[in-house]
């Protein structure tokens, strides 16, 4: 289980570089992985969700049940001529997944496999409904899908007039226009106890109603990541004669990190929701309507 993919290294060093930096030893980089991982949720925890975005991308196995915005991606054993293949047997055969269908042993026959698509292709979970949001105005009725279950909207929001606004005074200090569905104290009143929800196994990936192909994950972040990763990666070994393509690209995702940080950059990643008491401000004077 891992965040980065081999073919997210590819576009920044070559497979045989990258292999003899590691020392043809997988576990060194998936330690380095995880030490970029850290580093740059030390940036962004305070105003990104973290734990959403570096959730692991998994192999596909249709055995398994998944949640909404799980990713997977495409991989199985190289076909093999000698096998007895059965129906539902996954493999990768000339760089593409397939699905048999018929059983079937000996040389690959193209009438007894669905052909997916290539290996290594990402999907990911789709949401049944609109993730909640604090700041939608919902009507009685609307579903929401919040931390693995499915709500229905039983209070319609109540905005805040104008007069009722001028109140706070300012803008940070206007309460939220709805109450999360897992509320401890009024979340069953406004969204009832909610629906657990997952794709079920035996579903299919190319099923569109609960998969897209595509991948996800902010392409800048992991581009940075892969950066900080072989920066590691080349420490380990010459600590004190790194390439300097290495320092720079190193030294710009540590920019770009604490420009996210800052508010400065808005990074493409999922932001963290506020809870009660702990929520994201804003300043500024609520602006008074004068009507003549």
């Amino acid at each position: 289980m891992a965040f980065l993919l081999s073919s997210d290294y590819k576009k920044q060093i070559q497979s045989d570089n990258l292999a003899q930096i590691i020392g043809n030893d997988s576990s060194i980089q998936t330690a380095a992985e995880l030490t970029a991982i850290e580093e740059v949720e030390s940036y962004l925890i305070q105003k990104y969700d973290v734990a959403k975005e570096f959730q692991d991308l998994l192999v596909f196995n249709p055995a398994n049940t998944y949640k909404a915005s799980n990713r997977v991606y495409l991989d199985a054993s190289i076909y093999v001529s000698t096998t007895n293949y059965v129906v539902g047997n996954a493999v990768i055969y000339s760089g593409n997944y397939y699905i048999c269908t018929t059983n079937t042993t000996g040389t690959f026959d193209v009438s007894k496999w669905q052909l997916i698509n290539p290996q290594y292709t990402i999907y990911y979970a789709k949401y049944p409904y609109p993730v909640f949001d604090y700041s939608t105005q919902y009507a009685v009725g609307n579903q929401v899908f919040w931390k693995d279950k499915t709500y229905t909207c039983l209070i319609a929001t109540q905005p805040l007039d104008q007069s009722s606004a001028l109140q706070f005074q300012t803008y940070h200090n206007l309460p939220l226009l709805n109450v999360a569905p897992d509320n401890i104290n009024n979340g069953s009143l406004y969204w009832g106890t909610g629906v657990n929800y997952s794709i079920l196994a035996n579903t299919s990936i190319t099923d569109t109603t609960y998969w897209i192909q595509g991948d996800n994950r902010s392409q800048q972040l992991v581009t940075y990541l892969v950066d900080i990763c072989l920066y590691h990666l080349h420490s380990r070994i010459s600590p004190r004669n790194i390439p300097d393509l290495r320092v720079k690209r190193y030294d710009d995702a540590k920019s770009w990190l604490k420009a996210v940080g800052k508010g400065d950059v808005t990074a493409n990643l999922p932001l963290l929701k506020p809870s009660t008491g702990n929520r994201i401000r804003y300043g500024g004077n609520i602006r008074n309507i004068n009507f003549y």
